[in-house]
């Protein structure tokens, strides 16, 4: 037996006694290709969705010519196709004003 299988076994064994039969029965068996390497397997993480990190700026600052404040949110993408538009606290003006979603 080769290393890889006796670490495959080893896996499944304990896998087996943690979680059960069903888990073990789960983990496919390595495979030889065409170039006599053995191919295993992998399970690749999932993707997070469609939420997206967006940043908010300040839209009376930069008229002014003043600094804008900026901040950072989540939105969905699905429910709101257009840019998002939030009253927020700019702490360079003192107070709230018209934020808007910047690429």
């Amino acid at each position: 037996r080769t290393s890889l299988q006796l670490k495959l076994d080893i896996m499944a064994s304990a896998t087996s006694a943690f979680f059960g039969s069903r888990l073990a029965a789960s983990i496919p068996a390595p495979t030889k290709n065409g170039s006599g390497h053995r191919d295993v397997t992998t399970c690749m993480a999932k993707k997070k969705g469609i939420r997206v990190v967006i940043t908010l700026e300040c839209t009376e600052a930069r008229g002014e010519g003043g600094t804008p404040s900026r901040y950072t949110t989540e939105k969905n993408r699905k429910n709101t196709s257009e840019r998002l538009e939030l009253l927020k606290y700019n702490k360079f003006l003192r107070r709230k004003t018209l934020h808007r979603e910047i690429k």
